[in-house]
């Protein structure tokens, strides 16, 4: 690689700014930013495209991610500030507490005991508790999974029944009757993985000439900007920006750096919470307070820009890849707190509301004394839905809630309060990347 004056003086500037929070080394392209809990990367690429990334050391998570092309030394000592603050909050995990429960607390408590020495040793957060079988139903909503020993695994079921939401792992025998602490923890980091993972979907693509970029932006402990580029029915470009804050520069920072590489992109597509109306952003508590995104982005880019709620381009999605429901709601429930949004379209229209307030139903969701988290989880969905009723009446909602493997309870809620010609359909889905991605991809179409 040849890099630029603007690069080599950009690196310069970093490698003399060593922090004694961190050790600072450099090998090849790559400079290294240590802790004991975390390892900053940054790489430095052609065209002055520069990369930051954090992995935590625990458990491998990415919890810092970015790209940008160099322009502005203010900007990108902003950018590597932000970097360096990330890394050294970075701090251990928070131990996942983790059940074990065999038909006597016995065997389970030695095992238990073992499997928090390596845990300790090998420094992953993990905590283990043993309890015997006739206790997990008083016990076992306290924790963030459970282990079953062979001699009860025949419960599963009944134990996932019970504790909606929680990860119910059945101990192979052969690892139980070895105490084979390694395969054990190896089971529960596989489990924990795939759950950070979204599975793979299939891509839902409109295809066209033109080039439709959809960037989506989502909140949870922290915020993730992820782009596709799509051309002729295929995404031809992906990435994804993750970090603790979101403003303006995050969007440009990305436009900029996809133009070094796709020079015709036609239309842009954001979709974002918060409420949208006419291009201007109401997310409160950040840099957007009845912001106008589209023109300032306008204002600096040749492209055309949708700027959409990230949960009415889902609900456009669905309503646009089924042909049985004429009112179709979809409902995103985040498992802490009470926020949550929706999106609401009735005969292929997204109901927006006055100045784009329809489906925040942070408005209207409160907590109340549920004896459980997947109750009060319930009790919020059925709550909104039952608004959803009253107001539209839809065909069909489609929940995506981490904290919940069935709608069994939120349809027994509502059974109890609206007659059952009333009630809709009810669909628990998993991941809404997909969905949200068509709705974004058909908004683009609808600039032709």
């Amino acid at each position: 690689m040849v890099f630029s004056d603007s690069s080599l003086s950009f690196r310069a500037w970093i490698l003399t700014h060593q922090d004694e929070g961190y050790e600072l080394t450099e090998e090849g392209s790559r400079i290294f930013l240590t802790t004991p809990y975390a390892q900053a990367t940054i790489r430095f690429y052609d065209d002055d495209i520069i990369e930051y990334q954090i992995i935590r050391r625990a458990d491998g998570e990415n919890v810092f991610y970015l790209h940008f092309r160099l322009s502005d030394f203010t900007h990108a000592r902003y950018l590597y500030d932000q970097l360096t603050e990330s890394l050294l909050r970075t701090r251990q995990v928070e131990k996942k507490q983790i059940l074990i429960s065999c038909s006597s607390a016995l065997t389970t408590s030695y095992f238990a005991m073992k499997l928090n020495q390596t845990a300790e040793l090998m420094n992953l957060p993990l905590a283990f508790t043993a309890v015997s079988a006739d206790r997990l139903p008083e016990e076992g909503a306290a924790y963030d999974m459970i282990l079953l020993a062979p001699q009860i695994a025949y419960t599963k079921k009944e134990t996932e029944a019970s504790f909606p939401g929680l990860p119910v792992l059945e101990i192979p025998a052969a690892l139980f009757g070895m105490y084979d602490v390694r395969g054990v923890l190896d089971l529960i980091q596989d489990n924990l993985a795939q759950s950070r993972e979204e599975p793979e979907q299939k891509k839902l693509i409109l295809t066209s000439s033109r080039k439709i970029m959809a960037i989506s932006t989502r909140i949870d402990e922290q915020f993730r900007i992820s782009y596709r580029i799509y051309h002729n029915g295929e995404i031809i470009r992906r990435d994804t920006v993750i970090k603790n804050t979101i403003d303006i520069h995050d969007f440009e920072d990305i436009l900029d750096t996809v133009s070094v590489y796709e020079k015709d992109i036609d239309t842009v597509v954001i979709s974002m919470p918060g409420i949208v109306k006419n291009g201007t952003v109401t997310l409160p508590g950040l840099h957007f307070r009845e912001y106008p995104l589209e023109a300032v982005l306008k204002e600096k880019y040749p492209f055309r820009f949708v700027i959409t709620n990230n949960a009415h381009a889902t609900a456009l999605g669905i309503y646009h890849l089924q042909n049985d429901y004429a009112t179709v709601v979809y409902h995103s429930q985040l498992v802490k707190g009470s926020r949550g949004g929706q999106g609401i379209v009735v005969d292929g229209k997204v109901l927006t509301g006055r100045n784009g307030v329809a489906g925040e139903i942070n408005y209207l969701l409160r907590h109340d004394d549920a004896p459980s988290n997947a109750e009060r989880l319930c009790s919020d969905i059925a709550a909104a839905i039952l608004a959803d009723i009253a107001i539209v009446g839809p065909s069909a909602v489609f929940i995506r809630c981490a904290g919940l493997h069935s709608v069994d309870r939120i349809r027994e809620i509502l059974a109890g309060k609206v007659e059952e010609k009333y009630l809709p359909e009810l669909f628990l889905i998993s991941h809404s990347r997909e969905y949200m991605y068509y709705g974004a991809q058909f908004l683009a179409g609808q600039q032709e």
